[in-house]
Parts: structure tokens; sequence; C-alpha cells
């Protein structure tokens, strides 16, 4: 198609795409199985990875690909998601986090976590830390953070909606906010190990929590929303890309990005992540 990604050989390569019950997320793993790579998918609805993994096996016969269940809004299924990941892999060159958890009412998750808190934010941080072992042998390493461009209203003294008055719609953009901010403190934190980290705005997604009417109408194909992240994750001339924020493949400057609220955030996510092993 006119416009597409430029085909890259990912032979060798092992990818984990989380959020493949989303329209984007099955298209991005798509693209990188096509490209030779071995995509691990991941999400919390194994009904909706077995759809990934037939779509990419229908087009692609020849296709490596993992299935699992990846419920980013559970901290023992990260665990367990872990703990098979380095039983069956040696490597990981690649992480796609497509953030896409929403609930309209408060749904507490684990150790009272509100569940789209811990879904898009904490557990992708969790799901990176613990993956940290493979990420940095098998540098240089890519996570690419998908993410909707509807963000904003991030209360760091109140990520779980205890003292203000609860909106989906509030939980949902503060988490796609911390979610960018998230792929800035691993491109400073982890440079050092090699890792790279960039968050990525396919477009207006169909779907999506944040749109409105008037946006859906020229909303994306899953395809066309692709391309960014895709990008993102197989281009060589990406390979040097870091700490930015990204509307399709081009560079755009992120409002949001304050470097205190990053240092703030990693320090969050650090005592959270701390308080589920106690």
């Amino acid at each position: 198609m006119a416009g597409a990604s430029k085909q890259v050989d990912m032979r060798g390569k092992t990818c984990l795409v989380t959020g493949v019950g989303s329209p984007v997320g099955r298209e991005v793993a798509k693209r990188l199985a096509g490209m030779g790579a071995v995509v691990v998918l991941g999400s919390h609805d194994f009904g909706q990875v077995e759809v990934a993994r037939s779509a990419i096996i229908g087009a692609h016969p020849s296709a490596m690909v993992d299935p699992h269940t990846l419920d980013l809004s559970k901290r023992l299924s990260i665990s367990d998601f872990v703990g098979a990941f380095k039983e069956r892999h040696e490597r990981l060159d690649v992480i796609v986090n497509v953030i896409h958890r929403s609930s309209r009412t408060k749904i507490e998750a684990d150790l009272g976590t509100e569940l789209t808190w811990m879904a898009n934010v904490l557990g992708p941080y969790m799901l990176i830390e613990r993956l940290l072992e493979v990420l940095r042998a098998s540098t240089p390493t890519r996570v690419i953070q998908v993410v909707s461009p509807y963000a904003g209203g991030l209360d760091l003294s109140d990520t779980d909606f205890d003292t203000r008055t609860y909106s989906g719609l509030k939980a949902y953009r503060q988490s796609m906010q911390a979610a960018r901010l998230l792929a800035y403190g691993l491109s400073t934190n982890y440079a050092i190990h090699g890792i790279q980290a960039c968050a990525c705005v396919p477009g207006v997604i169909r779907g999506d929590p944040g749109a409105n009417f008037l946006s859906l109408l020229m909303a994306k194909q899953p395809a066309a929303a692709a391309e960014g992240p895709v990008w993102l994750a197989s281009a060589p001339e990406a390979g040097t890309l870091t700490g930015k924020l990204f509307l399709g493949k081009k560079e755009i400057k992120d409002k949001l990005r304050d470097a205190g609220d990053v240092q703030t955030l990693w320090h969050t996510l650090g005592v959270q992540a701390n308080q589920a092993v106690l």
C-alpha cells in the first residue's frame, strides 16, 4: 500500500506485542511476524490472542508466533507470563505496549490499585522491570509505548482516584499521559543498558474512549495506524531514537512533558511495584 512501512528483515529478532486484543495491536503483531520476527502475543483476553494468532497465520502461514494470556492489571499474570517467556525465549529485542484499557466505573485491581492505572501504567512498568535481564542481554533493544492522543490530568498524588471523584475518561486520559512519561523515564534510566524507548500516537482510532464523534469520523484504519509503531520497532533509521514522542512517523513536541513529573512518576511506580511484593 502507499506509504506503507519499508519491509525490514526481522529474522532472528523476538518481539513482544501486548494489547493484541486491540485492532492496532493485532496489526502491529501481524506486520512484525510478516518481517520474520518471532512475535510473542499478549492480552488479558486469551480469546482475542487466538484471534490475533489466527489472523497472523492466515496472512503468513510460516509465521512464528507464541500466544499468551498477559493481563497487565494482575500482578500474578505478569509473573506467570515472565516465567513462561524466560523458559521459551533467550532474547527480547522489541516490546510494543499497546496501551488501551479503560473502565467507566472504578474497579480495584490487585492490592486496591485502580484498574486503568494498573493495566496501562504500573503493569507495563512491572513487566519491563521483570524482563530487564533479558532486555539487557539482547541489546540494542527498543520499547514502544503506543498511546492515545487524549492525554492529560495526571495527578501523581492520587493515581487511584482515592480522593478525587472517579471518572473513566479522566482515569484513561491520566494513564495515557503517564504512559508517555514512562517512555521518557525508560529512555533516561535504561539508556546505560542499551534500551531505547519512545511513545507513539498512531492517530485517532475507532473505539478510543477519549475520542468524540467528530474525531471518529476521521479515525484511521488499523493498517494505517500501525505504520508508526511498526516503523519505530523495526526500521534501522529508528534505531537511534529514544525519549521522543511520535505522531505516526513524525516526531512531535509533547506539551505534557515535564522532567519533574517523569522523575516523580518513576519513583511512584517503583514504590507501587515494591508494595506488590511485600
